[in-house]
């Protein structure tokens, strides 16, 4: 349970946004669970691409709130430069996940880079590839992301990537509340949005501007947007960010009965 951020593209305010998102670790919608505290204050993490979009690369993470972290404000002022991806992560933690520093979001293998919103029951039960080794203490997030890996792993040359990912998004076999992710290998950034429960809350809204788009779990306030251009991205979608100038494409999630669906 936790807000994302993905931004793609040379976008000049880039930096007034991530510190504009800081905001949601303490104001950001929350479950409609009785008992719930408020804010994503469990953890904090962001990762850029590189200079020649080869991978993705770790910028920070930190336990605790964004808004009242020092390091988040440092880690944003000294970056040189805008990196062509940015990802950013705010955690709640789920109920039976541990609020240690090695489950902090983003997680990363092999120049990629995932961020998560949802809940994954029985998230260990996921095939995995036997090469992909846990750094996390049991993360749901973490096996989703091995899950999704591995299937691009025994992907077919037939299929993009893309579509390996939709195929295994529409694929799982355990029950979740959101799969709401955004992963990238530095070249091109996937937005996965399925959701199954409190619509509400796991949202994903997208802000196109002529430079790249702006990905984030709730609207951002800032002089340089208009409010009413924030579009909800559709549930059960996969969306492709890519190209030069920037584009977006949506992939439909295999219904069951559908190719791509096992």
């Amino acid at each position: 349970m936790c807000r994302l951020l993905g931004i793609y593209g040379k976008i000049d305010f880039w930096q007034e946004i991530v510190m504009e998102f800081r905001n949601q670790a303490e104001n950001g919608k929350i479950p409609p669970v009785e008992g719930t505290a408020p804010g994503h204050k469990h953890g904090w993490g962001m990762a850029g691409s590189n200079g020649d979009k080869t991978a993705m690369a770790p910028v920070a993470r930190q336990l605790g709130s964004a808004l009242e972290s020092s390091l988040y404000k440092e880690s944003v002022d000294l970056w040189q430069g805008m990196p062509d991806i940015f990802l950013g992560h705010l955690r709640k933690a789920s109920g039976n996940v541990p609020v240690t520093p090695a489950n902090v979001h983003p997680f990363f293998h092999d120049g990629w880079a995932f961020i998560h919103n949802g809940t994954v029951y029985n998230a260990e039960s996921l095939p995995r590839h036997p090469s992909l080794t846990l750094t996390s203490d049991e993360s749901d997030t973490e096996h989703l992301f091995h899950y999704l890996l591995s299937a691009l792993m025994a992907g077919s040359e037939k299929q993009t990537t893309g579509q390996t990912l939709a195929g295994a998004a529409a694929s799982m076999k355990t029950d979740y509340t959101s799969i709401n992710s955004m992963l990238s290998d530095g070249e091109d950034l996937y937005v996965i949005r399925e959701y199954r429960r409190w619509e509400e809350y796991y949202t994903l809204f997208c802000y196109s501007l002529p430079a790249g788009f702006i990905i984030c779990s709730e609207r951002i306030d800032s002089d340089h947007l208009d409010p009413a251009r924030w579009v909800l991205l559709a549930n059960n979608s996969l969306f492709r960010i890519h190209g030069s100038p920037p584009k977006m494409e949506r992939i439909p999630l295999p219904q069951p009965g559908q190719a791509g669906t096992r």
